[in-house]
């Protein structure tokens, strides 16, 4: 009786070799945290859209409806004041209406140390805690070049690794800004973490890659109407310049 067909990589190995044994993942903790991709896989956000600070309920809304805050990321070393108070400058359109305060609760996210990942212990990623639902209590707005935002500012960018060209800064002084509190529910409240059960992200064929690179091409290096890249890292899946 003919044996066992053994495939030509696998000659020679025994029964009992690593090689047929199933992979096993390692548990998840939370307090690993989890990377941008992950979160924007979680929440079903298109990978091709950056996270930022504030982040749209659901991308799923339509147009014509008013789209609604839903996730919070805070930086690491972008928000000299928080907790509780977050900065922002991009997507302020989605938060809630002073008068309608406190808010619905908000989901917050926030970024941890860097940490080497098993691949390549010399590879930094970003990752994020799950920080709890929070409510919003107060929001103010600073005005371009208003003697409050420039105080803002000066704590905000203070630091060696927040210095800001002469460039930067006019642009940041050029926008308005909005200072926001946010207040954590209490722990009875909370529910059960939104990643859990965290999905798997499912890899991208090469006719999707290739889409991918000539709809980049073909809008000049723009996302969202925005140039890439720049002085503005509140949009950045890995962080650009300016959260």
């Amino acid at each position: 009786m003919a044996g066992r067909y053994i495939p030509p990589h696998m000659r020679g190995s025994t029964g009992s070799s690593s090689a047929e044994k199933p992979m096993v993942k390692a548990e998840r903790k939370p307090e690993d945290g989890y990377t941008l991709e992950e979160i924007a896989n979680q929440f079903s956000f298109d990978h091709k859209k950056k996270l930022g600070t504030l982040n749209r309920a659901s991308i799923s809304v339509e147009e014509e409806e008013t789209p609604n805050l839903g996730l919070v990321i805070v930086f690491k070393d972008q928000h000299p004041e928080w907790p509780p108070k977050i900065f922002c400058k991009t997507y302020l359109f989605l938060l809630p209406k002073t008068e309608t305060l406190p808010s619905t609760p908000i989901t917050v996210f926030t970024e941890i140390s860097n940490l080497r990942t098993s691949e390549n212990q010399y590879h930094h990623e970003q990752r994020f805690l799950y920080a709890g639902a929070h409510t919003i209590t107060r929001i103010q707005y600073l005005m371009p070049r208003s003697p409050l935002l420039v105080k803002m500012l000066e704590s905000k960018f203070t630091g060696p690794k927040n210095e800001r060209s002469e460039e930067a800064w006019n642009k940041s002084l050029n926008m308005k800004w909005a200072v926001v509190d946010l207040s954590k529910v209490e722990e009875e409240e909370q529910g059960i973490s939104p990643m859990e059960p965290l999905k798997e992200i499912k890899k991208k064929s090469v006719s999707e890659m290739l889409e991918e690179m000539r709809l980049r091409e073909s809008s000049g290096g723009k996302e969202n109407g925005k140039p890439g890249g720049g002085d503005d890292r509140e949009e950045a899946l890995h962080g650009d310049e300016d959260r």
